[in-house]
């Protein structure tokens, strides 16, 4: 691709579609804060989960369980033939005994968590919680994420070129290279942290904690960059203000993933500083978000015909086709 600069008087009689850059970042940026606010609206109920499975023949297989010789638990119940019949009971029941539930989340039933009656001081709820609790949540917030996560990329690239336009060179070094880079990096971080499930990808849940420290980084630098492509002085206060903000959350709402993980609760009851933080991360994606597509104000991408479409038109069209005007 081939970016040039053009102003609006410039006619390209070559071009067979115009794109008003501005108009589909709002598009996107509409799709997804929806999407996110969705989300948002399930998270911020209260839940308690209930138990799966927990039914009379569970009850049962609890209080009547036998062991093998080696150690391997089984039970026995009777079929309307009168005959006996035996299940075998594997590692899994080992947690039913230790006093968690298994609950359903989408088609999986084998997740667990433990029942408790949360104290009053946690009256919030966890954002992260109700991610790993409720698939409605997930589906939301991955959607949110998937739907922009190429047009982002693209959209920082524009920003990448405007800014080459209307900048020093020094300053072209600093939101170049660098924007589109952290931009990719974040998005990465972002889908990590909200496609994977601590019981479901439990072999990968590991890098749902890196992803987080590394999206802390990631979201600052994205402040920090919108800040410098921004004349207007009360935006990059804000900026600055948010960010600051974004580090001072870090480590609450690292704090509470690792709690979650070492200790599942059947409850998204958490303390309001944890909540705080996590919206305070939200708040830093909506205002980036918003920032970077309105640095793209008068920018249309036009995508020009190539050589061959260019002498077809020659010898089949009466006049040039001009889509650029409006």
């Amino acid at each position: 691709m081939i970016l040039q600069m053009k102003t609006s008087n410039d006619e390209d009689i070559d071009s067979y579609f115009a794109m008003d850059a501005h108009t589909m970042g709002r598009l996107f940026f509409t799709l997804s804060t929806c999407l996110t606010l969705a989300g948002l609206y399930f998270a911020a109920h209260p839940h308690y989960l209930e138990q799966s499975w927990n039914s009379n023949r569970t009850h049962y297989v609890i209080e009547n369980y036998k062991t093998w010789p080696n150690g391997s638990m089984y039970y026995e119940w009777v079929e309307r033939d009168g005959s006996i019949s035996i299940g075998n009971l594997g590692p899994w029941f080992n947690r039913l005994l230790n006093g968690e539930w298994r609950y359903d989340y989408g088609n999986s039933f084998w997740n667990y968590c433990r029942p408790r009656d949360p104290p009053t001081h946690e009256w919030m709820t966890s954002i992260l919680r109700s991610m790993n609790h409720l698939v409605i949540v997930q589906v939301f917030f991955r959607s949110a994420v998937l739907l922009t996560m190429t047009h982002s990329l693209f959209q920082c690239m524009l920003i990448n070129f405007v800014s080459k336009e209307n900048h020093s060179p020094k300053l072209e070094r600093i939101i170049g290279f660098p924007l589109v880079t952290v931009e990719f990096v974040h998005n990465l971080c972002l889908f990590v942290v909200s496609c994977l499930q601590y019981e479901q990808d439990s072999h990968l849940i590991k890098f749902s904690r890196i992803s987080m420290i590394i999206l802390t980084i990631t979201t600052v630098l994205k402040l920090i960059f919108v800040a410098i492509i921004q004349t207007n002085q009360f935006l990059q206060v804000a900026c600055v203000l948010i960010a600051s903000a974004v580090i001072l959350s870090h480590n609450t709402a690292l704090e509470d993933f690792d709690n979650f993980l070492v200790d599942t609760h059947c409850d998204s009851m958490t303390i309001p500083s944890v909540a705080i933080a996590q919206l305070i991360y939200f708040l830093a994606f909506f205002v980036t978000g918003y920032l970077q597509y309105q640095c793209l104000i008068g920018i249309r991408v036009v995508t020009c015909s190539t050589q061959e479409e260019i002498e077809h038109r020659k010898r089949f069209c009466e006049e040039p086709i001009n889509l650029i005007s409006t």
